[in-house]
């Protein structure tokens, strides 16, 4: 296994009343939980995710998971601009709850 670099932004698309709420996120890698954290801030900011890892050869999958509260929240969450080891990797745009990657 190789020690590698993933950074990735984790955006807050909705709703605009979001830093009233108490949201969390997940954030996953190949079903290994890497980090949890609450969401304190509004729309406009944006949380970087600068993460080291050891990984194998082959295809690794990001993925981001809500932990809502109130339950009835409408926060969505989505991953943007995948960087591994200092290298952009192709952004498809869009609001992607999943980024795959190949070593």
């Amino acid at each position: 296994m190789i020690e590698n670099n993933i950074y990735v932004e984790v955006h807050c698309l909705r709703p605009s009343w979001i830093s009233d709420e108490k949201n969390k996120y997940r954030l996953y890698l190949n079903d290994e939980l890497l980090s949890e954290r609450d969401w304190t801030w509004g729309l406009n900011t944006v949380v970087a995710e600068n993460i080291w890892v050891n990984l194998p050869a082959g295809n690794h999958i990001l993925k981001i998971e809500p932990i809502l509260y109130p339950a009835n929240s409408i926060a969505y969450f989505a991953l943007r601009h995948l960087k591994l080891n200092s290298r952009f990797l192709p952004d498809w745009g869009g609001e992607r709850t999943e980024l795959s990657f190949l070593l």
